[in-house]
């Protein structure tokens, strides 16, 4: 894959460059980490993957040819609520950006206060496991849609195969070529990529270590995480600062 696109052009010089508060690298470690835990609950508790719908989706067409519409219904309906979250996602941020206003403080609230019901009824012990499930690929959805880009590139943070891609492409570009996109070094932009695939993995072993010894410990750390982002895009819009992500993307 070339390490070269078409893109507009920044007007600074890259170490000018100031992205939104939702494109820094540290952001898109702590999105990754609240999908990574959010799938440890769910292949713990329901044996599916809420965020990761490539795996579903194959599921979905091998529960199909075998005819075993029980083990289909799971995988089919995660990949559904996902597509809703998404869609939902996709209508409120229209809503909103129409009006001139900021979408990021609106979709964490809005996970932030789904993943706290989510909790309360995990506590209670009255809720069925896919449900919950279904509820979180919900979540998954709206968080991929919201939060599509680091550092000006576009990037996943609830399903990393295409981090994976890109993580490796700028590590081997930097062996050719040591600068990259907007003229910074192809081992930064690997950097960043690994840095994503580190909080996903980090997510899920984390959760997993969490769910072990507190009840819905796989998300409560997301809801956490959402909160205190929450705290931050707050702050840093009443000091004027652009939260949410930039139109348009560059693909290397």
């Amino acid at each position: 894959m070339s390490n070269t696109a078409s893109h507009t052009p920044l007007p600074d010089h890259p170490e000018a460059i100031r992205f939104p508060l939702m494109e820094l690298p540290l952001v898109g470690f702590l999105l990754a980490f609240m999908a990574g835990s959010m799938n440890a609950w769910t292949f713990a508790n329901a044996e599916t993957f809420a965020t990761v719908q490539s795996g579903n989706v194959v599921q979905v067409g091998y529960w199909l040819i075998q005819g075993n519409w029980d083990k289909f219904m799971a995988p089919f309906l995660s990949v559904i609520a996902f597509g809703i979250g998404s869609a939902i996602c996709g209508a409120i941020m229209t809503n909103l950006l129409s009006h001139h206003r900021i979408v990021t403080r609106a979709i964490l609230f809005l996970e932030f206060l789904i993943l706290a019901v989510l909790i309360w009824l995990v506590w209670k012990g009255e809720h069925n496991v896919l449900m919950i499930a279904y509820t979180v690929s919900f979540i998954a959805g709206m968080q991929g849609n919201a939060f599509h880009k680091s550092h000006g590139m576009l990037y996943g943070n609830v399903a990393v195969t295409f981090v994976v891609q890109m993580a490796f492409n700028f590590l081997i570009q930097s062996f050719f070529n040591k600068k990259g996109i907007n003229g910074e070094p192809n081992l930064m932009w690997a950097g960043i990529f690994f840095l994503v695939l580190l909080g996903f993995a980090g997510g899920g072993a984390i959760g997993f270590f969490a769910d072990r010894f507190i009840t819905a410990g796989g998300l409560i750390l997301p809801a956490l995480i959402s909160l205190a982002l929450i705290v931050i895009v707050w702050r840093d819009h009443d000091r004027h600062q652009r939260v949410d992500t930039l139109p348009g993307g560059n693909f290397a």
